[in-house]
């Protein structure tokens, strides 16, 4: 594009060469840094939320294959004003915190050519949580086909969600079963 306002006031107006393509380049810029930034947000907020629980035990696991039933981004309770801080459950990937109350959840997919990230949201078993983050209550849980299957409650949403683990059941079920019994 930059090219053809190049071409086109080349013919005519050396104004046309000239600030056609600083406001489009500049345009183009703008937008980048929009996308970019509200993507490092929510990168950030996982850091972020690493940083709450310092001093606290926790297990980190990373890349678990998870699958996500039951979610639908027109279910949320408020759609207006639009939020960056609201879980969109849509990857195939997450990194999981395990603490002594809850579980932060941050998924990431490679849908796009890269690694996106979503709002990370803790997960709790119980009403006491640890960060800041958006949080979510685990209703059920059942351990399916050498899976491990969660059924929550996210506050933002209307209906329930289902989380598949497909990966590091065994450590995420001994983590579920030690905290039901002992919450």
């Amino acid at each position: 594009m930059v090219a053809v306002l190049i071409y086109q006031g080349s013919k005519g107006n050396i104004g046309v060469v000239i600030v056609g393509p600083i406001i489009l380049t500049i345009g183009f810029l703008a937008m980048k840094l929009f996308i970019y930034g509200n993507s490092f947000k929510t990168y950030n907020a996982g850091g972020q939320a690493i940083k709450e629980l310092k001093g606290k035990k926790i297990e980190v696991l990373e890349n678990i294959g998870i699958y996500i039933k039951g979610f639908d981004l027109f279910d949320q309770k408020n759609f207006f004003p639009p939020n960056i801080q609201k879980t969109i459950y849509d990857f195939d990937k997450a990194d999981l915190v395990l603490t002594e109350y809850s579980m932060v959840l941050m998924g990431k997919s490679g849908n796009f050519g890269g690694e996106a990230f979503a709002y990370p949201v803790e997960i709790l078993i119980d009403k006491s949580w640890l960060t800041s983050l958006p949080k979510a209550q685990i209703k059920n849980w059942e351990e399916v086909n050498n899976r491990i299957n969660i059924q929550i409650e996210d506050y933002n949403y209307k209906k329930s969600i289902n989380i598949d683990f497909k990966d590091r059941t065994e450590e995420i079920k001994r983590w579920l079963h030690y905290k039901s019994n002992s919450g």
